[in-house]
C-alpha cells in the first residue's frame, strides 16, 4: 500500500493510500483497535484530500528506527523482542494474517517508558506478500548496536537457536525469549546479604552509568549525553549545536553528570530555559527526573535514562 506524503512525526500520523475497491475487514479493525500487548495504536479509515486512506494514530515516543541508533543492553534487546513477539501471538490467535503487519522497523514506534512496540496492522481484505517472521528477526538484529559483549552472546544464542530449528514456532521462540528475560534478570539482580543479615539488591554494573539521552522534539532526534558537561546552544563549540531555530542562545544551556544524576542550568540564555513549564533562574541548577521535558526558548526537549 502507498503511504501518502502527508504524515506527521510530530503527532505520529501516518496515511496510507486506498484503493476505492478495497474492503475494510470489520472484525480485523476492531480487533487492532483494542489495546493490546502494549499496543495503543489506532486505526480508522478517512479521505485525506479526497483521496480514501488508512490512517493510524501511533502514541509512541520515538520511531525505532531513530532508537535503534543507540546502543542496546541485552534487557533492552529482549524486552522489545518479545513485547514484538507477543504482539504477533495476539494476531495469530485472533486468525489474524501476519502478512498484514508491516515488519519493517521504519514503520515501528517505541514508548520509551517502558519499550512496548507499535506494530502497524493493515485491516483490509487484500492479499499481502508472504510474512517471514525469522527472515525479520535476523533482519531486526542486523540493525542493532550493541553495548556489551554479554548483548553479543545473547543475540548469537538466538540465532544459533534459529538456525537449529527445521521449522519455526512462534509460540517456542516467544517462551525462549522470555526464558532468556528471566535468566538476565537473575543475572541482573543478585541478593547479597550483609553482617547484620539483611539482604540488598545488587544491580548490574552493566546498568550502574546508563546514558542519559535527549529526545529533540521537533526531530524526534536521540541525543546521547556524554559528556560530564554537555553544552547545548547555536554556537560551534557547543556539544550539540542548534542552527535552525533562532530563540535559542549561542550558549543557550548546560547538562552536567555528576555522581549518576544529570543536571540542567541555564547559562544566561536571552530566552530562557524551563523545566516542566518552570523557569529556571541563569546559573542555577535543577537535577532531571526521567521523562522531565525542557525548553530551550521555544526547542523542546524530552529527558530519558534508562
Amino acid at each position: 500500500m502507498e503511504e501518502l506524503d502527508n504524515k506527521s512525526y510530530d503527532e505520529f500520523t501516518l496515511n496510507f493510500k486506498l484503493e476505492e475497491d478495497v474492503p475494510i475487514d470489520q472484525f480485523e479493525m476492531t480487533m487492532y483497535n483494542y489495546e493490546f500487548v502494549g499496543n495503543k495504536t489506532k486505526c480508522s479509515c478517512v479521505a485525506v484530500d479526497g483521496v480514501r486512506a488508512l490512517q493510524f494514530k501511533v502514541p509512541a515516543t520515538l520511531p525505532l528506527e531513530q532508537f535503534l541508533l543507540k546502543q542496546l543492553y541485552k534487557g533492552e534487546f529482549l524486552a522489545m523482542l518479545s513485547n514484538i513477539l507477543n504482539q504477533l501471538i495476539y494476531f495469530t490467535e485472533n486468525n489474524m494474517s501476519l502478512n498484514k503487519i508491516l515488519l519493517n522497523v521504519h514503520y515501528m514506534y517505541i514508548e520509551l517508558s517502558t519499550l512496548d512496540i507499535q506494530l502497524l496492522y493493515m485491516p483490509v481484505n487484500k492479499n499481502f506478500a508472504d510474512c517471514n517472521v525469522t527472515e525479520f528477526i535476523q533482519n531486526f538484529i542486523s540493525k542493532v548496536r550493541f553495548a556489551n559483549m554479554d548483548s553479543v552472546e545473547c543475540v548469537d544464542q538466538i540465532l544459533k537457536y534459529l538456525d537449529s530449528k527445521l521449522m519455526f514456532d512462534l509460540e517456542d521462540f516467544y517462551q525462549y525469549i522470555l526464558s532468556l528475560e528471566e535468566e538476565n534478570i537473575n543475572e541482573d539482580e543478585s541478593i547479597e546479604t550483609t553482617g547484620d543479615g539483611t539482604t540488598v539488591l545488587a544491580t548490574s554494573e552493566n546498568y550502574n552509568n546508563p546514558v542519559p539521552y535527549l529526545v529533540r522534539v521537533s526531530t524526534n532526534e536521540l541525543i546521547p549525553i556524554l559528556n560530564k558537561e554537555f553544552m547545548v546552544g547555536k554556537s560551534v563549540n557547543c556539544d550539540y549545536q542548534i542552527i535552525d531555530n533562532s530563540k535559542i542562545s549561542r550558549r543557550h544551556a548546560v547538562f552536567r553528570i555528576s555522581n549518576g544524576e544529570c543536571y540542567v542550568r541555564d547559562n544566561g540564555s536571552t530566552n530562557h530555559t524551563f523545566v516542566n513549564g518552570k523557569l529556571l533562574q541563569p546559573g542555577v541548577e535543577i537535577m532531571l527526573s526521567n521523562d522531565d521535558y525542557i525548553r530551550l526558548g521555544d526547542e523542546e526537549f524530552r529527558y530519558w535514562v534508562r
